[in-house]
């Protein structure tokens, strides 16, 4: 049994008890003193006879309507389910379900110990921490092997990369060197003298023992293939001169890390705390030889891109207005439309950081900010382990945090715990994934509009502009495509005339005519004042995110071409009559 009850009980001294003829005043003194909520009754022999708690001195002076010097712990004493040292932990964690506290028993039925819901809070509080513990040094050495596969402009290069990982997750080379061994040693024992060995041949037989291996992901590889990947012989010139160490005393310490890790994610027993202590070494090591020592004069590409001061200055005034709010009409495709972005009360307060983040200009393809920078944005504290684990960082779609900045195409290159200070980097591939999508999109709406189609070229943001109106005039309504922050895929009519009077004025006219275009239109059409914004957005919305499989996106295109169809056709006349009424009447 990998888990037992004697996992939580290891090392802890007696418990503390009482007996039935004890007085009350005792037992509450006892529980006061060292801060329990309950105390083990025994008899003779430290027999468990059940216990007593807060609660069951509270009934027994309520019912008997007596004072407390008159009770003693026999007439407070409840009855408390015993388990054994080599039972099941998970089994008891079930019945601390229903009660506070239970007894642990030996052999001989003599009282061992207690454990109560604080101890099963702790135990695990401890093993998440653990946990914790190896994803940072996992963090920590991914960084470290990035820096070997970073180009001149710093991004990683994907191609060199994959090679790279194929080269320490491949079985086949290995597989297909003992198959010519095999083959050459059967045609000795034939008699050949010749022991040539056709390669055509041999890759072809060999096909059919092995099949086509699917190449892994960077991200999922094992602690035990990122050392490979770091301690290469091919990159180790790289970090020789920052960790000053054989490559084989860090394979060591690594290989503890990762036998550790696999005894926590395999529930193999409680860790050692040896192995504890040298999980903390390695983060502690790995945080004095972080990333951004690896200096270009070391390795002869950049590694660190410091952000001048006054780009600095810029970036820290834009986050002290947390989202910008665009004055004026937008010059260029889709700049606009993050601006106005709003949160539900269903979504994660990190969506404010996914929306500052989507909102930011396409030439900015890094932003720095201190983690009080990321505060200010989301409008509250940042978790305790956000400051010290730095896999809390971590670029993991199975977090919340994480999902908002990846879904939104930007992604954590770097992390300064010391400093505070996080760096977000755009996802290139996300760029081509919008600019594929787009421009597949545009093609398809073309074969099925009536009205012109803006002449814009898909940029690679989250958005695109589809026509504008007023045709004479400066444009002020824009019909649109947007991907937003929490998934889903919008089409949209976008009010701003730069006048936020207007923009409301426009809309409210809009909105009082609702139920006629809603009947043909859709039921679910969102209707979006954004009272505390410049703009003002009608919608409707569909699930969708760029990173969701062929099929999907090639369903959401169909149903985003004969939504914007029938959204043109029901709002253009009446924007337009809208904005001619609105400018009479602000004027």
């Amino acid at each position: 049994m990998p888990y037992s009850v004697q996992n939580l009980i290891k090392g802890r001294g007696e418990p503390i008890c009482v007996r039935l003829n004890d007085p009350v005043q005792r037992a509450l003194r006892l529980m006061s003193e060292h801060d329990f909520s309950q105390l083990p009754v025994v008899a003779e022999e430290k027999k468990p006879l059940g216990m007593v708690t807060h609660e069951s001195i509270l009934r027994a002076l309520n019912n008997f309507g007596v004072k407390i010097e008159d009770l003693l712990v026999s007439n407070v004493v409840v009855q408390a389910q015993k388990y054994r040292l080599d039972e099941d932990l998970f089994d008891l964690f079930d019945r601390l379900q229903e009660t506070n506290a239970v007894l642990i028993v030996n052999g001989e039925e003599k009282l061992i110990g207690i454990v109560t819901t604080y101890d099963c809070t702790e135990y695990l509080r401890r093993r998440a921490e653990d946990m914790m513990l190896v994803e940072d040094i996992e963090n920590m050495v991914k960084d470290l092997v990035l820096v070997a596969f970073t180009d001149d402009t710093g991004e990683v290069d994907q191609e060199k990369l994959a090679v790279a990982v194929r080269e320490i997750t491949s079985s086949k080379q290995a597989l297909m060197g003992r198959y010519r061994n095999a083959l050459q040693h059967y045609l000795k024992l034939g008699g050949q003298k010749e022991l040539r060995v056709n390669q055509q041949w041999l890759k072809e037989s060999f096909s059919h023992l092995s099949p086509r291996e699917k190449p892994k992901g960077f991200d999922e590889l094992t602690l035990y293939e990122y050392t490979e990947l770091l301690l290469h012989k091919s990159r180790w010139t790289l970090y020789r001169p920052m960790f000053n160490l054989k490559p084989e005393a860090i394979r060591k310490l690594l290989v503890g890390v990762r036998e550790t890790r696999n005894a926590l994610a395999h529930f193999r027993g409680e860790i050692s705390s040896t192995q504890r202590d040298q999980l903390k070494f390695c983060v502690d090591w790995l945080v004095q030889h972080p990333v951004d020592r690896l200096r270009p004069s070391m390795i002869g590409i950049p590694i660190s891109w410091p952000v001048s001061s006054e780009e600095a200055e810029l970036e820290h005034q834009t986050v002290r207005e947390t989202v910008p709010s665009y004055q004026t009409s937008p010059t260029s495709n889709g700049d606009i439309f993050s601006a106005e972005e709003t949160i539900g009360p269903g979504d994660s307060r990190y969506a404010l950081l996914a929306i500052w983040l989507q909102s930011q200009p396409l030439n900015r393809n890094r932003v720095q900010l201190t983690f009080q920078d990321v505060e200010g944005i989301i409008g509250g504290a940042l978790p305790v382990s956000a400051r010290q684990h730095r896999a809390w960082w971590a670029n993991d779609s199975g977090r919340i945090q994480s999902q908002q900045w990846l879904d939104v195409g930007w992604r954590v290159s770097q992390i300064n715990m010391t400093d505070e200070r996080v760096t977000f980097a755009r996802i290139k591939e996300r760029e081509k994934a919008y600019i594929n999508f787009f421009s597949a999109l545009q093609k398809n709406l073309r074969q099925k509009i009536e009205f012109p189609l803006k002449e814009i070229s898909p940029s690679g943001r989250h958005s695109q502009i589809v026509t504008s109106l007023p045709k004479d005039g400066p444009q002020c309504l824009y019909f649109a495509f947007s991907f937003t922050h929490n998934r889903r895929f919008r089409v949209q009519l976008y009010i701003d005339t730069t006048d936020q009077e207007k923009n409301k004025c426009i809309f409210d006219q809009l909105y009082a005519d609702r139920d006629m275009f809603e009947e043909t239109l859709d039921k679910d059409t969102s209707w979006e004042r954004l009272d505390e914004k410049l703009a003002s957005r009608i919608a409707l919305y569909h699930p969708g995110v760029i990173t969701d499989d062929k099929g999907a996106l090639a369903h959401l295109k169909v149903w985003a071409v004969d939504a914007m169809v029938r959204f043109y056709e029901v709002f253009a006349e009446p924007a337009n009559q809208a904005l001619i009424s609105a400018e009479q009447s602000v004027d």
